[in-house]
Formats: structure tokens, sequence, C-alpha cells
């Protein structure tokens, strides 16, 4: 599910007011931005976990879950749906945080069959991938708090291959139908990802507004699960 909620609008909140970036403000002010962006980013990898959990105990969850796996354009479809809406309201007092966890929650509730099926099939790829995922997000995090450099020049070229790289997965799936061609493009996921979060990180220490949290926790967030899915996928192929 290659997605990045990631843009490059004015920071202008619900009111209408122009906001000044968090670097601009007081060091206790960027410290309780980043503080509450990475409370609300782990607890939306909760929550899909979460989801997760009763979609699997509930049988009838778990079959409509199945049911929508089984329709790849129409779970697509409900994705994008999904990150445009939470993105939307991102912004929104109150209603940012039911957009955030409603998101994290429902790619639990999406993904459970997957994630069942691959665990089922390579006992322990699960955790080894959750493991892979940590330790790549967490380099690439910590270099960019270290380093402090503004990777905002990587948003239109990962904008361009993330494009290309939903093009392309839509055509496989329906078109070429190609593990081989699946597999390459979970490395190809993977490097894109990791440049969105160099990419969000930075937009976090230069470039979001105070009020922005949620709106940074949920690119976080799909930064973190689309690395998850791509591990996933080339743990799973080099066992084939």
């Amino acid at each position: 599910m290659p997605w990045n909620s990631s843009d490059n609008s004015p920071n202008t909140f619900a009111s209408g007011q122009t906001l000044q970036p968090v670097s601009m403000a007081s060091a206790q002010t960027r410290m309780d931005f980043i503080r509450k962006t990475y409370a609300l980013f782990m607890a939306g990898i909760v929550t899909c976990i979460i989801g997760c959990a009763v979609t699997a105990s509930v049988q009838p969850l778990f079959n409509a879950s199945v049911a929508l796996l089984r329709i790849p354009l129409l779970m697509f479809g409900v994705l994008i749906a999904a990150v445009i809406g939470a993105t939307a309201v991102s912004r929104m007092e109150g209603l940012n945080y039911v957009g955030l966890f409603g998101f994290t929650a429902l790619m639990g509730f999406l993904f459970t069959p997957f994630f069942a099926i691959m665990e089922q099939t390579f006992p322990g790829i699960l955790t080894q991938a959750l493991v892979l995922t940590l330790l790549v997000f967490g380099s690439l995090t910590t270099y960019a708090f270290v380093t402090k450099k503004d990777f905002s020049f990587l948003g239109g070229m990962l904008f361009v291959g993330l494009i290309a790289l939903i093009g392309g997965g839509l055509l496989n799936i329906f078109l070429f139908k190609s593990s081989a061609i699946s597999y390459w493009m979970s490395w190809a996921t993977l490097l894109i990802f990791s440049g969105y979060v160099l990419y969000d990180t930075s937009r976090i220490i230069h470039r979001y507004d105070e009020k922005s949290y949620c709106s940074a926790a949920l690119a976080l967030f799909l930064d973190f699960f689309n690395m998850f899915l791509a591990l996933l996928s080339i743990l799973s192929g080099g066992r084939r």
C-alpha cells in the first residue's frame, strides 16, 4: 500500500490563520511538539496492532477483511479514501485524533488476513520484519535529527517515485501478475519510504507548525507501515 500523506501546503490551521514553523518557536515548544508527534506516532502503531488483534479474534470482521483483500481495486480505493480523509482532518482540533487513530485501526483491520497468511507460511517473519523496520526507521530518524539537514529537496523526486510505484503496482496486480516484479518493487518501496523518513523527519524539525502534530504523526506512520510491508515482501520473496 505505497502512499504518503506529506504535502507542501502552507501551515494553515482550521481557523484559517497561517502559523509559523515550529523551528521558529522556543526550544520548549519545539521539544513539546516533537514529543507529542512521536507519542502519537507510537500510539498509532499500538492502535494498528489492536485493530489486527480485534479483527483476528472476531470472525465477521476477519471475513469482511478477507473479502476486501480479494478485491484489490476496492481495497486500494478504501486505502486512498482513508488517507485523504485522515489528512483532511489532521489539522482540525478533536477530529484530528479521530482521523489518525481511525486510520491506523483501519490499517490493522485491512491487513490482518495478509499478516496471518505471511506468518503461517513463514513462521516468525512478522517479528523479523518488525525488528528490521525499527532498525532502518530508527537509524534514518537519528541521522535526520543529528545532522538537522533539511531534506525538503527530496519531496519532488519522492512524489514522482511514489506515483510510478503505485502505477507499477496496479499494472502488476491486474496485468503482469509477476512475483519477480513484485519482489523488486518491494525494494523500490523500501528505498522510497526510507527517503520519506528523512523527508518527513526534516519537516518535523524545520517545516511543520506546532498544531500539525497529527499530520506529522500520520506521515511517520505511513512511512513505517510501508517500510514494514516492503520488508515483509522482501523477506518472503527471499525464502521462496
